[in-house]
């Protein structure tokens, strides 16, 4: 993005529309919920993955005017930054089909994919946003991600302390730990002898803090990337625009985040999609994202992989991938942990829609994302092992293993239903870092499950 681009957006920031955050939260509300009407958007639970392309189309279209009515709302200023259709579609046709993560022999391209894409998806995996020990836990747990073959690239976890003290805000502590995860990421990467591979992010909240990981010899490289995130929903700060202006000039990649909440301000699953979709067009254009994480999350079981969430999602992958060059990552959280049956299951139903939908894949994020030390490499080589199964697949073979699967485990959705299963520290050998046999064993048997099915990993 140029830097013309960017001293526009922040110009309007300063002398757009003035409205209060509650306001366009009302504002949000009420045109989502016209939107879905307008263009007879229906969630249909039957099929996961839908069939239809003109709805799909529509989802975009409807997307697209919410950004343009509604605007990119910036919580520092209270103002909306407009933006216009031209310079929007001039952004979106100027983007990549293709991006290169890492270096040396551990770099990887990643593609921008689309329905029914019989290329595998990338997949960019780690605790995602999960509780995490700090040290040599937290090592050993990136570890585990990075020694499996499969997997591209990793990602930060979320401490809660750092040298033993409380990680607040905005304080000296949050910004020594961004630094600590950028090299305790790299040591991961190394000790799996993979050190060239991408990291995508260090898992601190203030922009500031974040730019304490770049750094060449021991943290995050320009062949890395850093997460921007916004607000739920369709809101940024000059904060967030700042650190873009940074992370530009130091060349890293850039991850779009969004956590649209299904069940909040955009309502129930089809106005979900429509925000999403818009929540990745401005990060496109205003953030100039490599990639774009989507981060759905149910407002009650803090997970993406019931059916409203799969069928959002679903939605999304497909208006991008039939309407743009946005390459979108599933960023798979689920309901339950590690050690159970359950996890590996809904990271295949994850996988399976993603992939068939156009998208690449994170994760896992388990147990909502709440419980310390619940992650490990091996729900997340099933994630990426099932989005590989499902490329070229049909849409309706799709759903069809879909309404197969779900049945096995969405009875224990409910956030206090769903079994928590065990920690890291469990369900591996921390020398290796490798998953012990119980683990590994269960992975095997809903393997073998997911091969009866239709799916052969």
């Amino acid at each position: 993005m140029s830097s013309y681009r960017l001293d526009e957006i922040t110009r309007r920031a300063f002398e757009g529309p003035l409205l209060e955050e509650k306001e366009f939260d009302m504002l949000l509300m009420k045109r989502t919920r016209e939107l879905v009407k307008e263009y007879g958007l229906r969630y249909d639970p039957k099929e996961l993955v839908c069939t239809d392309d003109s709805l799909a189309d529509d989802v975009f279209e409807a997307g697209l005017m919410l950004l343009l009515e509604l605007g990119f709302y910036c919580q520092s200023t209270k103002r909306r930054i407009m933006l216009e259709e031209k310079e929007v579609k001039g952004a979106l046709k100027a983007l990549p089909e293709s991006i290169k993560l890492g270096c040396g022999r551990d770099a990887v391209t990643m593609h921008m994919r689309r329905i029914e894409d019989p290329r595998p998806p990338v997949i960019h995996a780690g605790p995602t946003g999960t509780l995490c020990s700090e040290g040599e836990a937290y090592i050993k747990i990136l570890r585990s991600y990075a020694q499996e073959q499969a997997i591209d690239s990793i990602g930060a976890g979320t401490l809660s302390t750092i040298d033993g003290l409380k990680i607040r805000k905005d304080t000296p502590q949050e910004f020594r730990a961004a630094r600590k995860l950028a090299w305790w990421a790299r040591q991961a990467a190394d000790e799996a002898g993979r050190p060239g591979m991408h990291i995508n992010d260090v898992a601190v909240v203030s922009p500031e803090a974040k730019l304490c990981a770049l750094d060449p010899a021991h943290g995050l490289r320009p062949t890395d990337g850093i997460i921007v995130s916004q607000m739920a929903e369709m809101k940024t700060s000059l904060k967030h625009l700042s650190l873009v202006e940074h992370l530009q000039s130091y060349g890293i990649h850039i991850g779009n985040l969004m956590t649209p909440i299904l069940g909040g301000y955009a309502g129930g699953p089809e106005g979900t999609a429509i925000v999403n979709v818009a929540e990745h067009i401005a990060g496109a254009v205003c953030y100039s994202a490599s990639y774009h994480y989507c981060s759905l999350t149910n407002v009650k079981n803090l997970n993406g992989t019931d059916r409203p969430g799969l069928w959002a999602v679903s939605m999304v992958g497909q208006a991008l991938a039939r309407n743009s060059e946005i390459m979108s990552v599933y960023d798979c959280y689920c309901a339950s942990g590690p050690g159970e049956e359950m996890l590996l299951l809904e990271a295949a139903a994850g996988g399976i829609v993603a992939s068939v939908s156009g998208m690449n894949v994170m994760g896992c994020g388990s147990c909502g994302g709440k419980l310390v030390d619940r992650s490990t490499g091996l729900e997340a080589r099933m994630l990426k092992e099932a989005a590989v199964a499902a490329a070229g697949l049909s849409r309706d073979e799709a759903n069809e293993i879909l309404n197969e699967l779900l049945p096995r485990y969405e009875d224990k959705l409910d956030i206090f239903k769903a079994p928590k299963g065990k920690t890291f520290q469990e369900l591996y050998d921390l020398t290796s870092a490798k998953p012990k046999k119980e683990w590994q064993d269960i992975y095997e048997k809903v393997s073998r499950e997911l091969a009866e099915l239709g799916l052969e990993l």
